[in-house]
């Protein structure tokens, strides 16, 4: 991609390495998580039934294969990369599927998703892990401007 890119990781892959941000924040300057933190106290989570999000992008490529989806911002012109699955999986929930859908409404489509695609998790630590990474990868969505959080 051209230079002025934001790139969005595979984020479990910077959860594992323990890279990602110690605080997010939305645009306007909404604190939405503190991945490291008590997870319950985290306001996009305590939130998650009232808050609601909608796409601030339109599609611009689409390389499924490589794992690549490129985004333009509708608010800034700017052009996102997001390279992780899941989170291209949300935002096509939320931008086609469901706009105004809550944080809760979101997570729990995806879990179902991946359930339908893969089989049960483990146990409930497994899924609890999951549902973790899925809160913080919409905070990425939002903190870079992908999706506008509406709060109630």
């Amino acid at each position: 991609m051209e230079e002025g890119v934001i790139v969005i990781p595979d984020l479990a892959d910077l959860v594992e390495k323990r890279q990602i941000m110690e605080e997010i924040y939305a645009p306007d300057g909404t604190l939405l998580m503190k991945p490291y933190e008590v997870i319950a106290e985290n306001p996009l989570i305590m939130n998650r039934k009232k808050w609601r999000l909608f796409a601030n992008y339109v599609p611009v490529e689409n390389h499924p294969d490589q794992d690549r989806w490129v985004a333009k911002l509708n608010t800034t012109g700017q052009l996102v990369e997001n390279r992780d699955v899941d989170l291209a999986w949300m935002l096509y929930y939320i931008r086609t599927q469901h706009p105004g859908a809550t944080v809760e409404e979101v997570v729990n489509w995806e879990l179902a998703r991946v359930v339908e695609d893969t089989g049960d998790f483990k146990d409930d630590d497994e899924m609890g892990a999951y549902a973790m990474l899925l809160y913080i990868s919409l905070a990425y969505a939002i903190h870079y401007g992908l999706l506008i959080l509406v709060k109630d």
